[in-house]
């Protein structure tokens, strides 16, 4: 029966990550606002978490490589903070869903579960949230500000793709 209380899981997770891709960039930049990372929290996921040790053996989904950067032009820089944001909030999300699931089964909870979801997701969202940061004060030295795109990422692939 577990089995089943771990797919329902699954099939939020993925739920959730549809979704999420779907939450347009002027939505993001709004919640963007809301997600700041403090100076303390960037050295607490250096000098408690070492960070910079595991965090590019976490795999990456998507067009952005979390090591290295492809282009340092505004528009790039931009989108690819509020990817950052998409990503911290499908991971979050997934984190309640999980929760809210486990809480809910006739089964009780189970530590393990509960764990397993934690540690899949919470790596995530601590990279974002060290990455952002990082990204936001190369885009003010190069003198700009987050530009929210007129297309999505998806939509901008496919124009490229016609070209």
């Amino acid at each position: 029966m577990e089995y089943v209380l771990f797919f329902r899981i699954v099939f939020a997770h993925v739920v959730i990550s549809f979704v999420s891709n779907r939450i347009p960039y002027r939505h993001l930049e709004k919640v963007r606002k809301h997600l700041q990372v403090c100076e303390a929290e960037i050295r607490f996921y250096e000098r408690s978490c070492h960070i910079k040790k595991w965090k590019d053996l976490v795999p990456s989904a998507g067009p952005f490589d979390k090591r290295s950067l492809k282009d340092d032009s505004l528009e790039y820089l931009s989108v690819f903070i509020l990817e950052t944001v998409r990503a911290e909030v499908a991971h979050v999300s997934c984190i309640i869903a999980s929760m809210m699931i486990l809480l809910s089964s006739p089964l009780g909870v189970s530590p393990e579960m509960a764990l397993f979801f934690l540690v899949i997701n919470l790596p995530c969202i601590m990279i974002q949230r060290y990455n952002r940061p990082r990204l936001e004060r190369i885009l003010r030295r190069k003198g700009g500000n987050i530009t929210v795109p007129e297309f999505e990422l998806r939509d901008m692939e496919l124009l490229r793709k016609k070209d």
